[in-house]
């Protein structure tokens, strides 16, 4: 996550996902425009591994970048996903943008509080675009690293 947060620093700002949305091809081309930079960042920090203070800080400051294990995410379809055993390797960073107290669960068939992520697969995928997934024992390494970042709009959206 560093390194992205490094190389908007370098490219002196990031895109619209609309201007740049996901494909799942074209590895290795980058298509970044520089006319089209709609923010540029400022900072960036990360945020304490507490679940309650990740939770603070969203409610503070808006939404945080966290690395996953995406393993589970690929054939989600729907509810709280709680995956019993999901390694914490980080291979995939999403947008953690809000928390529930009380989602459905069906491995678990039960109520469970979890985090609502916004993915990067597009609306089409999980609950258009959007993953919940159980919170308090870091499933799935969500709570390993996350980030905050200081943004300045530099034009209209």
């Amino acid at each position: 996550m560093n390194t992205a947060f490094e190389y908007t620093l370098k490219a002196s700002g990031i895109m619209r996902e609309e201007d740049y949305p996901y494909t799942a091809t074209d590895r290795g081309r980058c298509k970044f425009d520089k006319s089209k930079i709609v923010a540029k960042v400022a900072n960036f920090s990360v945020v304490s591994l507490d679940e309650d203070q990740i939770a603070a800080n969203l409610v503070k400051n808006g939404p945080l970048a966290v690395g996953i294990n995406s393993v589970f995410m690929q054939t989600y379809i729907g509810g709280v996903s709680c995956p019993f055993i999901c390694s914490k390797h980080l291979d995939h960073g999403v947008l953690l943008v809000g928390y529930g107290s009380a989602g459905y669960s069906p491995i678990q068939l039960k109520d469970k509080p979890y985090w609502i992520i916004k993915n990067s697969w597009g609306e089409n995928w999980g609950e258009n675009g959007y993953y919940k997934i159980c919170k308090g024992s870091n499933v799935c390494g969500v709570d390993s690293l996350v980030s905050t970042v200081v943004a300045l709009n530099t034009k209209s959206q």
